[in-house]
């Protein structure tokens, strides 16, 4: 069953109608190539071995909370001014679960083939069906376990729990500050879950993300005139923290750990908060220039997201073709060659299937 329906006649904030945003248009266009890179290291064979490695690393790295972030940001900007909860999931369960159930069916198959990855969790104890078929088959759709498809039950599950959201931004503002704050204090030392295994654990370290997405939203006429032109500040303050993870930490991006231990402050979620101001008020400069390829990058970005591993994947079984060139300046290249081939796929299915793209590839 649904939870209580939440319709809402008259939103309690000054941005009552809704305003298209090039701004956050492109803002979908630069998360989704960052993403890529970020998810482009093993291919591009980049081993980060010095200070400076570690600090570019931070910086691409862990792109997932900017698309957290701008849907937040989009969720009271968007869907809250006449929110209707049955009508909001079933389009998310058309527009980005059905993708995800039709596209992972043979990742999915592999995975149980190979029992790879993590087989000692995917997989049971025992020779029988159920251990060694239906169980690994359950959890990696459960998990969304291949293709770094876990991004899908997730997010699922934030709009699942929308209703919270919704008496969130229906609370006074010191109160909404408050409990951003206190999540993300929560985020900071519980951190994202160990090869994101756990949507729970995902859920709760994201949450502070996601608020504070639906915050700036409501916020965003008093953002943009205090930060106008102090964009470069903030871009400061996030490569400061880049280079301060760099610095006390061996490894890069968001840490990943089990609830409850504690190791260390996750560094890289306040740096990646930072950079979803930085690019929501510098991105806004271009608020009155129309990029056709920005616009179609941004547009197409659910079904990059969908297929890029694909192509990593494809691109991963070749690598000893190419490996005397493994380096950082290989990222770029192989980055752009990997949106490129999603994005022409995509637009063949699109003209393939008008109809029922979007339940095919999320476009």
């Amino acid at each position: 069953m649904f939870p209580p329906v939440v319709r809402i006649s008259q939103p309690p904030t000054r941005n009552i109608g809704i305003m298209y945003l090039r701004s956050f248009e492109y803002f979908r266009a630069v998360t989704i190539v960052i993403i890529v890179m970020g998810h482009s290291y093993g291919i591009a064979g980049w081993e980060l071995e010095s200070f400076l490695d570690r600090t570019l690393a931070n910086l691409i790295s862990g792109g997932t909370s900017l698309f957290v972030f701008i849907s937040g940001f989009l969720f009271h900007h968007v869907f809250y001014p006449k929110f209707h909860y049955p009508t909001f999931i079933k389009k998310k369960l058309k527009n980005v679960y059905v993708p995800y159930l039709i596209l992972s069916v043979i990742p999915v198959c592999v995975a149980i083939y190979t029992g790879i990855p993590y087989k000692e969790y995917y997989f049971g104890l025992t020779d029988t069906f159920y251990d060694q078929i239906i169980r690994p088959f359950l959890l990696y759709y459960w998990h969304g376990g291949v293709l770094v498809y876990w991004y899908i039950p997730f997010i699922m599950a934030v709009y699942i729990i929308s209703p919270i959201f919704v008496y969130f931004i229906r609370m006074n503002q010191k109160q909404r500050i408050y409990i951003v704050v206190l999540l993300t204090i929560i985020s900071l030392f519980m951190h994202r879950p160990v090869n994101n295994l756990s949507i729970t654990q995902s859920v709760i370290y994201f949450f502070s993300v996601y608020m504070f997405g639906i915050l700036c939203s409501m916020e965003r006429d008093f953002i943009y005139k205090k930060l106008y032109e102090k964009d470069f500040l903030l871009f400061l303050v996030v490569l400061i923290l880049a280079i301060l993870q760099a610095a006390v930490m061996p490894t890069s991006g968001n840490l990943q750990n089990h609830p409850f231990e504690f190791n260390g402050i996750d560094i890289s979620l306040l740096q990646k908060m930072v950079m979803c101001v930085f690019f929501m008020v510098f991105l806004h400069r271009f608020e009155a220039y129309d990029s056709r390829f920005l616009k179609q990058l941004a547009t197409s970005s659910f079904s990059i997201y969908f297929l890029h591993g694909w192509f990593i994947w494809l691109i991963w079984e070749i690598r000893d073709w190419y490996d005397a060139f493994f380096g950082l300046h290989l990222l770029p290249i192989l980055s752009a060659l990997v949106i490129w081939l999603s994005y022409v796929v995509a637009l063949r299915v699109r003209k393939a299937f008008p109809d029922r793209s979007r339940m095919l590839i999320g476009w």
